[in-house]
């Protein structure tokens, strides 16, 4: 009877990662697009660069933890030193890779407002 226990605890475990991972991975991706909209706005003039950047920061700050959570739900070490996934090898590389990418592609943006702008202040251009 212990054994039956132990495999339905470890089914709702899962499951309750899963739905965890899945939450963490959403809230991270509309933060990224949420970074995104400021980084555009600050392109486009509507708001400053220096407003834009402050918003912009805290928003990547959240849409990393929340990946970070998510790398963190979706794997879980069983007793006998194992290891189970919660979501399958592919979708935890797709997942992944469009996380990193989109907070690589945001950093850039960023770091290019900073570059063009320290050059215009020198007047290198």
């Amino acid at each position: 009877m212990q054994e039956g226990d132990d495999t339905m605890k470890d089914r709702k475990a899962m499951k309750t990662r899963r739905i965890l991972a899945i939450i963490c991975y959403t809230v991270g991706f509309c933060a990224y697009g949420a970074a995104g909209y400021v980084s555009w706005l600050a392109w486009e003039g509507t708001i400053s660069n220096k407003q834009g950047f402050l918003t912009f920061l805290p928003i990547w700050i959240v849409s990393y933890w929340f990946n970070t959570f998510f790398s963190q739900l979706i794997c879980r070490v069983k007793k006998d030193g194992s290891k189970q996934w919660a979501i399958g090898k592919r979708a935890r590389h797709v997942l992944s890779d469009i996380s990193t990418v989109l907070s690589v592609v945001l950093l850039c943006f960023w770091i290019y407002v900073y570059i063009t702008q320290y050059t215009e202040l020198l007047n290198f251009k």
